[in-house]
């Protein structure tokens, strides 16, 4: 059993991309398919379910892929137009980007959960671009920082689609390893996550938008996943958060009206209407260094990438944890590992987290995994610090896993 796969349900998601860039008449895109086999259920509409009409349907598709084409192109037009030779593809998912940049003489690495980035890797290797994937943590400052090993000259560091999904914790985390990498290298960081409302260009042209809620609700609570994350918050209170830790913000143009973007044609006038409009008011956020910064950060991401201890014993049918450094991506399988190795005679988990440095979403849906097995009360978490039950408090998971 593979527990990685367990603790991040976003890797199936993450395939999503590639196919719609396809449909988007992106050829490496169909290469990086056929190489990988991949299997387009991902984005085959489920005939089951019926929150969706088939018109609805169509013009989901199209909303969702439309912005997934000019996001493409517009870090395709800033790696060409800022002349960058690096490119840290964090939370990379299946994007052809790797194809794109050996073509164009870039140094690439893509970081994404480690069962990801092994495939990915498959990849790579039978077209001969060498160690180009990473497997790591976005929240890991380390495992940021080992992806970027053996590259000269600034770098550019992008990041699509994940900053809806992290707390600002994890986020804080995030950016501690963006400053260690840009402090090294120089560089930028850029991201359209908080300057593109992907679920606006969803609904744009259907009928019944509330399914699209109602739909994507449910997914995201059927895997234990955080969707309040700092992508959907109020951009000017993101902003003053990143610059309050030393970078500066610039606003670019996420799209610029020449970009050609296959999807706009063919389809109804009045949709391409309203995805104009959407893509003339969208932006992507450029975030360097600020050399007036000299206050000392107030967050230290990991320092090593691999930093978990778990001892346990069983007490009759209690499952007793103590755990000391961090829970994230790369080490929650090992929780989930322990659990399951115990046996189904376990009827409580008790986490003794005196030690506990740091613990990331992954971290949470892993306990969220027991409690649906075991029952609600009968996972609780021991003597955490201030810190790690703000994390819980902010996510909302302290109301399903009681905080001692």
């Amino acid at each position: 059993m593979d527990y990685r796969t367990m603790v991040n349900p976003t890797y199936l998601t993450a395939k999503g991309t590639v196919f719609m860039l396809a449909v988007a008449g992106n050829e490496d895109a169909k290469r990086m398919i056929a190489g990988l086999r991949l299997d387009n259920s991902i984005v085959k509409r489920d005939p089951s379910d019926n929150l969706v009409s088939e018109a609805d349907a169509k013009a989901l598709m199209t909303g969702v892929t439309v912005p997934i084409e000019a996001r493409y192109a517009a870090l395709s037009r800033i790696l060409k137009k800022d002349g960058y030779k690096n490119l840290l593809d964090v939370a990379c998912g299946y994007t052809p980007r790797a194809l794109f940049c050996h073509n164009n003489g870039i140094s690439y690495a893509g970081l994404d959960v480690p069962v990801v980035a092994e495939e990915l890797q498959s990849f790579a290797d039978k077209e001969g671009l060498g160690r180009v994937y990473h497997g790591g943590d976005a929240t890991n400052a380390a495992s940021l920082c080992a992806a970027v090993e053996g590259f000269e000259g600034k770098v550019l560091i992008s990041c699509e689609g994940l900053l809806q999904y992290l707390s600002p914790s994890e986020f804080e985390q995030f950016l501690d390893g963006v400053r260690q990498i840009l402090e090294k290298h120089s560089g930028a960081f850029v991201t359209s996550d908080m300057g593109v409302v992907y679920d606006l260009f969803a609904k744009a042209n259907m009928s019944s938008p509330e399914t699209y809620d109602a739909s994507r609700k449910r997914t995201m609570k059927e895997s234990n996943i955080y969707n309040n994350g700092v992508g959907r918050m109020d951009p000017q209170k993101v902003r003053a958060f990143v610059e309050a830790r030393g970078l500066k913000v610039e606003v670019l143009p996420f799209y610029y009206g020449d970009e050609n973007l296959s999807m706009l044609q063919g389809i109804p006038e009045q949709w391409k209407e309203k995805f104009l409009d959407l893509l003339k008011n969208a932006c992507v956020w450029k975030m360097t260094l600020d050399p007036d910064y000299t206050q000392k950060a107030s967050v230290s991401g990991a320092e090593k990438i691999e930093n978990l201890t778990v001892d346990y014993i069983t007490n009759d049918s209690v499952l007793e944890m103590t755990v000391s450094g961090r829970i994230d991506t790369i080490s929650a399988p090992v929780i989930l590992k322990v659990f399951d190795e115990c046996g189904d005679g376990i009827s409580a988990v008790r986490v003794k987290a005196q030690e506990l440095e740091y613990i990331s979403s992954a971290g949470l849906r892993t306990l969220m995994i027991m409690v649906k097995k075991l029952g609600q009360g009968n996972v609780t978490v021991e003597g955490a610090s201030d810190e790690v039950k703000e994390i819980f408090t902010v996510t909302g998971f302290d109301g399903m896993i009681p905080l001692l």
